[in-house]
């Protein structure tokens, strides 16, 4: 430990015990002489007598009060020696834990003089011990801390004693700037008054660059959060946009086998109503044409007519897209489905069989929902057709299990490859060649999963492939 020890000041114990050496000593004094001088009156009142028992006397007095001082100093003197050792122990020991410290310690008087401090202190600020005892901290302190500092001390560290850790800088002595971290504690003395203070001085320049680094590293990865945000929901968008158009595209291409259904519900309805007109042609050229046939003819034709519009309506609104989810019934939605397709299954004389619980509802897409049905129908016929099965039939089942709304929809085709299976919801794969667009069951799947939260699967049965919906 390096410093200066200012000035002297005799401690209150110090003070007291000389006190009570000078008061034994001042009335042992008074006690003598009086005593022995009125004593002596007693005995004798030659002159010569006194005289010489007067000097026998101030001999007499000199031996027993040197005695008695001997004795009085002495026992100052050792309980000084002994205070003195344990300041010395106490000091080593104060020396040994400054200097193994591994920050710097620093004590200062109440002017800001540096009285104290370790080598680390030191070799911090870069100063020889004598540079350091003749500066106060405020001259190692950079100008714009002054205030503040000074402010820490008078309202923490001389009202409560210490202040709270706080930074600030020092100035080296070859100019260089660096932060400290330090807390200040107050040394009062005898009277309590303000004596010295000292701190614990901690050097945080690699704390410094490291909250920087970090700093600019939140910086950096708040900008890549906010950039890769706009990413993932330019992304997102991106992504739905092109779902939409596969979304359109398998609603276009299925519009070639919706046309195709159109013809076949129409077809019907086309040929009743020529021969209606026919009729009327050979009422007309017997002569048996009257108006209540004529009426009866026109109502015919307009039941046919209004029968062939609501076909299209029921098309135009399969290829109309949903803009929000909302609540329907499962049964009607997959009936209306079957509905539009099954003119082309009765024209190669394929059975739909259909068992619905009617109060099946769920919230989603009704439009989209039917679409995938038509897929997974329209899938079932051409697998029917290009197998020649023998009594051709369709199963559809919809209802609840375990409080999930499921619509199975099996057929007797033969099933799919294992070869294949687990390939049929992969986008563009098709087992059509080139007349497959291979999106129908991809887009299915993406409708099911993605769109209304649900899951799409497929198995083999042990007589053709059964398409699961769970919702």
């Amino acid at each position: 430990m390096t410093g200066l020890v200012k000035n002297r000041v005799f401690s209150k114990t110090e003070r007291y015990n000389m006190l009570k050496i000078i008061a034994i000593y001042a009335i042992f004094s008074f006690l003598w002489i009086y005593i022995s001088d009125t004593n002596l009156s007693l005995f004798t009142t030659d002159p010569s007598t006194l005289t010489r028992i007067s000097v026998f006397k101030g001999f007499l007095f000199v031996i027993i009060t040197s005695i008695l001082l001997y004795n009085l100093v002495s026992r100052y003197l050792f309980e000084s020696s002994q205070l003195k050792d344990e300041i010395k122990k106490s000091e080593l020991l104060f020396n040994l834990l400054s200097e193994s410290m591994i920050d710097a310690y620093v004590s200062t008087d109440m002017t800001g003089g540096i009285i104290q401090f370790n080598e680390v202190y030191r070799t911090l600020l870069g100063y020889e011990p004598e540079e350091l005892l003749s500066k106060t901290y405020t001259e190692l302190t950079p100008e714009k801390w002054h205030s503040i500092e000074k402010k820490m001390i008078e309202e923490q560290v001389v009202s409560r004693g210490y202040s709270d850790i706080y930074e600030k800088e020092y100035r080296k002595k070859d100019g260089t700037v660096f932060p400290v971290e330090l807390r200040a504690q107050l040394v009062r003395d005898d009277q309590g008054s303000p004596m010295m203070m000292w701190a614990i001085v901690r050097d945080i320049t690699d704390r410094k660059l490291i909250e920087e680094r970090l700093k600019f590293k939140s910086q950096q990865l708040e900008e890549l959060n906010q950039s890769l945000e706009k990413r993932v929901a330019e992304s997102i968008l991106e992504l739905r946009q092109k779902d939409q158009v596969l979304i359109q595209q398998s609603r276009l291409a299925a519009m070639g086998e919706m046309i195709n259904n159109i013809a076949h519900q129409w077809r019907q309805p086309l040929n009743a109503l020529g021969l209606q007109i026919q009729s009327l042609m050979l009422e007309y050229d017997s002569g048996s044409l009257n108006k209540e046939s004529l009426d009866m003819s026109i109502k015919e034709a307009m039941l046919l007519i209004m029968h062939m519009s609501a076909t299209i309506d029921d098309f135009r609104t399969f290829f109309k897209p949903d803009k929000e989810k909302e609540d329907f019934n499962v049964c009607q939605t997959v009936a209306r489905a079957v509905q539009l397709v099954k003119a082309s299954f009765d024209n190669y004389q394929i059975k739909i069989d259909m068992k619905c619980n009617e109060e099946t509802c769920i919230n989603g897409y009704p439009n989209e929902f039917s679409q995938v049905i038509i897929n997974i129908l329209v899938n079932a016929k051409e697998a029917l057709e290009a197998n020649k099965t023998a009594n051709p039939q369709v199963r559809i089942t919809a209802g609840l299990e375990e409080s999930r709304t499921v619509v199975i929809i099996s057929d007797n085709a033969g099933g799919i490859s294992d070869e294949i299976i687990h390939k049929i919801f992969d986008p563009h794969f098709s087992t059509k060649g080139p007349l497959g667009t291979g999106i129908g069951l991809f887009m299915s799947k993406n409708i099911i999963e993605k769109n209304m939260n649900g899951r799409l699967s497929v198995r083999n049965t042990s007589v053709g492939a059964e398409f699961r919906i769970d919702l």
